[in-house]
């Protein structure tokens, strides 16, 4: 039986000082709120100017130098199934509207137009391009520009570069789509990760490319069916959303970049080169931020770097998940991949338990078994795991577009010949 809801107690700690040297901060904080498959309760964070819009609920704070912040919130997920909907409003302009990362070129158009020709409904339509979004793209971590069109041409992105590019498809052909980002907080895997939601008629359902395609590994981790259907308006219960959309407003004046932010620029389509954390790029005319899924300072004075603060860089943001409802996934296999998900922690415990095993001989047979287990069950996540770099392989992909025009030229092929029969 697959958990229905999901409850746990959710902090978020973020630190800024690794990359600044100003007296004192803006820092914009996303902030999670009831929406239909989330309900929020006792949500704590530092005052500030109060934002709720269609992009979500956000608060422009002011640190003084050295302080960090906090959020914290009792989250309650449930899953969603086939024919539920968000408690969202209906579509606005920005659902409808080009946004910076997700407006198509012509090369998106003509994708989305031939991959829904002959498909009726905005249901099976959002269903068709959801499947060439995971066709297109192999799985991998954009370190210098972001953009649906370029990913696209490109052929590879990370979980936000597949939902910039599906919602792309979606507003060629007239669907209301967005963005969304957010969190995965099952115990067991915790990462920030961005999907999409679109307006199939009757209300907003998720989408989730990345996971279409990378489904056949990730959906028994959040146990959910590894078929691509169950990415697709339908949604497990292990997420908390933050935001919607790109081009988010920045509440207070417009930051320039200051001088050396090198490492730390990102080309953004439709905004340009952006000094992530370090400006705000204008769209339309106003300051805003790319994207909410952490926290966004404006840092004015960029900090030296030292070893020191480059140590406190890797602390910048903390997730943890307490008193969580459920502590492990219920399939055995995927409780292997966590182990394989966790190799440092886990040889790390190794280590420390034959430490313990040799100055407490009487513990050695039980330590023993425990290694020998932990060795299985990585191994185990190791095999697994090479599905999934099988997915992420730019020569597997290049396979499978081959086998895909192949087949489509035989059909047409045998459509033809039997036609002239």
């Amino acid at each position: 039986m697959r958990a229905e809801n999901f409850r746990c107690d959710l902090s978020i700690r973020f630190d800024p000082w690794g990359f600044a040297d100003d007296p004192a901060l803006e820092v914009l904080l996303p902030l999670p709120c009831d929406d239909g498959y989330q309900r929020v309760r006792d949500l704590r964070a530092p005052e500030g100017a109060h934002i709720e819009d269609m992009h979500g609920h956000r608060r422009l704070v002011r640190l003084r130098h050295g302080e960090a912040v906090e959020i914290s919130a009792r989250i309650e997920t449930r899953r969603l199934r086939p024919g539920d909907h968000l408690d969202l409003p209906p579509p606005g302009p920005a659902d409808r509207s080009l946004g910076p990362m997700t407006a198509p070129d012509a090369a998106l158009r003509a994708l989305a137009e031939d991959s829904v020709s002959g498909i009726e409904g905005a249901k099976a339509c959002i269903a068709a391009l959801a499947h060439a979004t995971a066709d297109a793209l192999r799985y991998r971590y954009p370190k210098d520009a972001r953009g649906a069109a370029l990913s696209y041409a490109r052929g590879w992105g990370d979980c936000g570069e597949y939902a910039f590019v599906f919602v792309a498809l979606c507003h060629a052909i007239g669907i209301p789509a967005r963005p969304v980002f957010g969190l995965i907080t099952a115990p067991w895997m915790q990462t920030p990760h961005a999907w999409a939601e679109a307006w199939d008629g009757a209300g907003w359902c998720p989408v989730d490319p990345n996971f279409v395609r990378e489904g056949a590994y990730f959906g028994p981790l959040l146990e959910t069916a590894r078929g691509a259907a169950a990415h697709v308006g339908r949604l497990d219960p292990y997420r908390v959303v933050f935001s919607r959309h790109t081009a988010i407003p920045w509440p207070s004046g417009a930051v320039a970049r200051p001088g050396d932010v090198s490492g730390l620029t990102l080309t953004c389509e439709g905004l340009g080169a952006v000094a992530i954390w370090h400006e705000t790029p204008r769209w339309q005319g106003a300051p805003v931020v790319p994207f909410l899924q952490l926290p966004w300072p404006a840092i004015r004075r960029p900090a030296r770097a030292t070893p020191l603060r480059w140590l406190r860089r890797q602390r910048a943001w903390r997730v943890r998940v307490k008193a969580p409802s459920r502590r492990l996934p219920r399939r055995p296999l995927a409780c292997a991949d966590v182990v394989a998900l966790h190799p440092i922690k886990g040889a790390t415990a190794v280590l420390l338990a034959s430490g313990l095993a040799s100055g407490v001989p009487v513990l050695a047979p039980m330590v023993e078994a425990g290694v020998w287990i932990w060795v299985a069950a990585f191994s185990v996540g190791l095999l697994r795991n090479l599905r999934l770099m099988r997915l992420r392989s730019a020569l597997w992909l290049k396979t499978e577009a081959a086998l895909r025009k192949r087949t489509a030229t035989a059909l047409a092929r045998w459509n033809v010949a039997e036609g002239s029969g």
